[in-house]
């Protein structure tokens, strides 16, 4: 089966909310009753703008046109806050893979290497916003149940793609649990950095991107794929 196959384009919403501007566009005023929102978009703009370091719950007031005061109805402190934005981040990222599953024509594997790509081309058009959710700046998750339960459904779906591949001889038998945390590493560690601009002669386009996901997830099917060589 061939691995080669690229991602359709990504829906007109996912565009909107992933682009390269996502979240960018300064907040307006809000209705009431919208004041969540007007604070969720205000964070965004300054955590792509000016980074974690960026973020206070003052500076995010200030921003959205709202006092002080008024941030602390929705958010108990900088920490809720970034639960917040972490649970935006994996809703995104769990849309674009879900698209990834939902039009790609193939099996099991050929889905798992396009929610692959996906995952890359997320981290590289939201590189704060992934940084944010696997940063040490939320140190326990159970803390906030809705944080906790959206990463736990992205994992759930990985290991359901890879025990369907394995069901139907597309992927290797072996430990699901080992086989899904290696090929969540590998596009993991690539997003990342490639959000973090850590990868020597990166040039900063949507064709270097979608060229370094190919290539990662090639070699990921390689190593997926059964071995008739290798013992059952």
């Amino acid at each position: 089966m061939s691995t080669t196959r690229h991602m359709p384009p990504n829906p007109p919403l996912l565009v909107a909310s992933l682009g390269a501007d996502a979240g960018a566009e300064t907040p307006r005023s809000y209705h009431h009753g919208d004041l969540r929102n007007a604070l969720q978009q205000s964070a965004l703009v300054l955590l792509r703008d000016k980074g974690l370091e960026g973020l206070s719950l003052r500076e995010i007031s200030k921003v959205a046109g709202v006092s002080h005061a008024a941030a602390y109805r929705h958010y108990a402190d900088k920490q809720a806050l970034l639960a917040d934005l972490s649970i935006v981040g994996f809703e995104q990222l769990t849309q674009m893979v879900e698209h990834a599953l939902a039009s790609t024509l193939g099996g099991p594997l050929a889905q798992l290497l396009a929610t692959g790509r996906a995952y890359v081309v997320f981290g590289a058009r939201q590189p704060q916003l992934l940084q944010l959710m696997f940063s040490n700046a939320i140190p326990d998750w159970q803390a906030f149940p809705e944080l906790a339960s959206v990463g736990q459904a992205l994992t759930q779906s990985l290991q359901h793609t890879i025990a369907q591949g394995q069901q139907c001889g597309e992927i290797r038998a072996g430990d699901l649990a080992s086989l899904s945390m290696a090929a969540w590493s590998m596009v993991h560690g690539l997003a990342m950095l490639l959000a973090g601009k850590r990868i020597p002669g990166a040039l900063p386009d949507e064709a270097y991107v979608q060229q370094a996901a190919e290539q990662c997830v090639n070699v990921l099917a390689k190593g997926l794929r059964p071995d008739p060589e290798r013992p059952a």
